[in-house]
């Protein structure tokens, strides 16, 4: 058996060279017409430009990080409305606003609680007079389809700004 197999491979080997013999010449000459007129087209290298220089000119200004400006604070402003910093938060307030989703509302006579969902999969209940979110949002009024927030948010020289907003419930 095993010579069986080397004079098969033996016959395969010298048939191999009468398949490379035929004759080639159409194809080179296809070859060598085909391109013959075709130049190949190269894009022109774009223009660099020169770097425009650019002189530092705030070296003469007074420095921000110098230990004179470091100790300044801005301005508190007299009257007005703020934010009692002092109040211990209520846990609805640890989340952003966008984060919580009101999902219905509970009632018991004239006292109406909306039920909302915090980020963390926690449901809580809050109604009017409660804080949520982050920017000192007080709940004015709860109603079946949305609650009424009034939050204070930083406004410019120091002074903070009344934004009404409001949360509506999911359906």
């Amino acid at each position: 058996m095993f010579t069986h197999r080397a004079l098969l491979a033996v016959l395969v080997v010298s048939l191999l060279p009468a398949c490379a013999e035929q004759s080639m010449s159409d194809l080179n000459r296809f070859v060598e017409n085909t391109h013959k007129d075709r130049k190949p087209r190269v894009e022109p290298l774009p223009r660099i430009r020169p770097h425009e220089t650019f002189v530092y000119t705030a070296a003469n200004l007074t420095d921000p990080f110098s230990s004179g400006n470091l100790g300044r604070q801005t301005p508190t402003p007299t009257g007005g409305v703020a934010p009692d910093l002092t109040r211990r938060k209520e846990p609805l307030e640890q989340f952003p606003l966008d984060a919580l989703n009101m999902v219905g509302t509970l009632s018991r006579g004239e006292l109406s609680w909306a039920v909302i969902r915090a980020p963390d999969g926690t449901v809580h209940r809050a109604t009017e007079g409660n804080f949520v979110g982050q920017n000192h949002g007080k709940i004015t009024k709860v109603s079946d389809e949305k609650l009424d927030i009034m939050e204070l948010v930083p406004g410019g020289n120091g002074n903070w700004v009344e934004r009404n907003t409001n949360l509506a419930i999911i359906k």
